[in-house]
């Protein structure tokens, strides 16, 4: 069986084959870039976003790598080139499109999350943003198991320390796409009692950052950023 070169001239089948594997993995090399751009216009954070140009070179890199070993048998070549334009188009097509969305103003990073003032002068508030990869549903079990406690005695299940005064979600165009959660705690609220629950909700995994508000007449800072 030949290895370099086939034995006998190659069939429409094959050449079609050939065809299809080039186009459709120089295709696919082009989804991935772009696709991976549009979910690095997503970090928040401009120092993270540098690292996304690391991954694209490093896969780029893998997938020439892995087409030396294809480009050797005559039947799996064109799939060698085709995985070798894959590398370098979505090299390409993410620097394009990472450059098209600075350049229209529509990465995250350019744009903080905002403070949302959630209540009078007279109480202290926190608002908490999540991570751009953190679901819904995570957002609702990071509220039962960070956010509530076991109610006992004031009643059974789960409910918010006696402090906190007010808990809605915020929609994503009142803190510029980000999925948040805003609470009011109670002007009487202990001091210390208040920082532990801050410090827990900033220690986990999900948040990104916690925006906290106090009232005019008081000496605590005005924000921190676990």
């Amino acid at each position: 069986m030949a290895l370099f070169v086939s034995d006998e001239p190659l069939s429409k089948r094959q050449r079609s084959l050939n065809w299809g594997a080039l186009l459709v993995l120089s295709l696919g090399g082009i989804m991935w870039g772009l696709q991976f751009a549009k979910q690095r216009a997503t970090i928040t954070s401009g120092y993270a976003a540098q690292y996304d140009y690391a991954i694209v070179f490093f896969v780029a890199i893998g997938l020439l790598v892995l087409t030396v070993p294809l480009l050797i048998y005559w039947r799996t070549r064109w799939i060698g080139f085709g995985l070798a334009a894959s590398s370098v188009l979505s090299i390409l097509a993410f620097g394009i499109a990472t450059r098209i969305l600075l350049r229209e103003n529509r990465v995250a990073w350019q744009h903080p999350p905002e403070r949302v003032s959630i209540s009078a002068d007279s109480n202290s508030s926190a608002v908490i943003y999540f991570k751009n990869n953190v679901s819904d549903r995570q957002v609702e079990a990071f509220r039962t198991s960070v956010l509530m406690e076991p109610a006992v005695p004031r009643h059974h299940g789960l409910d918010f320390p006696s402090f906190v005064s007010k808990y809605f979600r915020l929609t994503p165009d009142q803190t510029n796409g980000h999925k948040a959660i805003a609470l009011s705690f109670s002007n009487d609220a202990p001091i210390d009692e208040e920082k532990a629950y801050l410090s827990r909700i900033g220690a986990d995994s999900r948040v990104e950052t916690v925006s906290v508000n106090a009232p005019k007449d008081s000496t605590r800072s005005d924000s921190t950023q676990p």
